[in-house]
């Protein structure tokens, strides 16, 4: 019995070999920190200078458009880096040999990691990361009950404008303080013997992985810059949508999956991210199991590769979904000359970016277009609506758009031809279409 006892103490305080993550996060968050303090010198975080105080960062001052490349970088590869240290201590269970304390606070810096990226994402205030933060923020707003509450904290009101671009600044700063306690907090931690504990295999030396991801960074930002940082092309226009918006990697995943799962089962869905978030945060007091072994936990082994599974999945299907807007729906018979003239208003409009008809080519971001004409909307109701949706609905993303009478007209007369009881539809490419 004294001889069970002490094989299964063995496992539990025995680390498995691994990379020591470490080195590599701590140079990493340096020179992301390091780069940050610099560009808060010439950043303007004021909606109608923020971009021109960007550009000229990046333009004008000497090495500005490296530091910048550096920051945009740092920020993503060290996410990427908690992510992998994280699934390395989940799937060797090294949780179970540490106190619980250092899980919950790698789990806490991540979420406070990808936070600081997508505030960071929002800062240079062009049209692409405006309108990609618009559409996080609006998938965000579905979540049941809270959603909503939620976005317009972080935005401070209803619109994208200049109050939320000082709350997105004050969180990228703050929470960027933030993850330097957790990590030093976690480092004291682990120093504690927790998790530093002698190991039976050598551990990869940390100095080397940490190098290894140095030199990453570093072609990030000669090979791949528009990859982590904003291209600049052109200043936020809240009332032109983009040909296409593009959102941080790190929301893909959560974006489709809202998408899938929100609108069918409101309840349901939000129980189960409430208590998935709950089990991974407070995972070493429900895993009381004292096996580490990796073939030994089929349970816990299984979870995690499913999860990995959708993860996957669902981002390359957000990646996909940047296709959107390349067909266009219309009605299979002779059109008439509004309808053409309706449907290529939608398209050069980009509303296939947001809209769907009948569930086809277009993201689920607004309504479906065909209920337009199951809700039996008149042509003056959407002509008005198109004009200024936030009339209608308040803090809505759908922008104001100025559009000659004539193509209002032609384009009220394409969406209530879109009529499934009565007509047959095809999906054209738009390029074709268009010419």
């Amino acid at each position: 019995m004294n001889k069970e006892a002490a094989n299964v103490e063995s496992r539990m305080q025995t680390s498995n070999s691994g990379f020591d993550f470490r080195y590599a996060i701590w140079t990493v968050f340096s020179l992301t920190i390091l780069s940050g303090l610099f560009l808060m010198v010439y950043y303007i975080p004021q909606f109608g200078q923020a971009f021109s105080s960007v550009e000229r960062l990046n333009e004008q001052v000497p090495f500005g458009w490296m530091i910048r490349r550096i920051h945009g970088a740092g920020g993503n590869i060290l996410l990427i880096l908690l992510l992998l240290h994280l699934l390395q201590i989940f799937y060797l269970g090294d949780y179970k040999a540490s106190r619980p304390a250092a899980w919950m606070i790698g789990i806490l810096a991540l979420i406070c990691t990808v936070w600081v990226n997508f505030s960071g994402f929002f800062l240079p205030l062009s049209q692409s990361s405006f309108w990609g933060t618009a559409t996080v923020l609006s998938s965000l707003s579905a979540l049941p009950w809270a959603g909503s509450f939620v976005v317009d904290f972080i935005r401070g009101g209803k619109e994208l404008g200049g109050a939320a671009l000082l709350r997105f600044y004050s969180m990228h700063v703050g929470f960027s303080a933030m993850i330097a306690f957790l990590l030093l907090w976690r480092h004291r931690v682990e120093s504690a013997g927790e998790l530093n504990v002698k190991t039976d295999r050598q551990r990869s030396p940390g100095i080397l992985i940490a190098s290894i991801f140095v030199g990453l960074l570093l072609a990030a930002i000669t090979f791949a810059p528009d990859w982590f940082t904003d291209s600049l092309k052109e200043t936020a226009n809240p009332l032109a949508n983009p040909e296409r918006i593009f959102l941080p990697w790190y929301f893909l995943f959560l974006e489709e999956t809202l998408k899938f799962l929100v609108g069918a089962y409101p309840f349901w869905s939000m129980a189960a991210i409430v208590i998935f978030s709950l089990s991974i945060f407070f995972l070493p007091f429900i895993d009381r199991n004292p096996e580490r072994t990796l073939l030994l936990r089929p349970f816990p082994m299984g979870l995690g590769a499913a999860f990995l599974v959708l993860v996957v999945y669902f981002s390359l299907l957000g990646a996909a979904n940047a296709r959107y807007g390349e067909k266009i729906i219309i009605l299979d018979r002779p059109l008439s000359t509004f309808e053409i003239r309706g449907a290529k208003v939608y398209a050069e409009k980009n509303c296939a970016y947001c809209h769907q008809v009948f569930g086809q080519e277009g993201r689920r971001e607004g309504p479906d277009m065909a209920v337009i004409k199951e809700r039996r909307r008149s042509p003056e109701w959407v002509k008005r609506f198109t004009l200024n949706a936030r009339l209608f609905q308040p803090g809505t993303t759908m922008p104001r758009y100025e559009i000659p009478i004539d193509d209002l007209e032609a384009l009220a007369a394409y969406l209530l031809s879109l009529d499934s009881s009565k007509e047959r539809f095809k999906a054209v490419e738009r390029k074709q279409f268009m010419d």
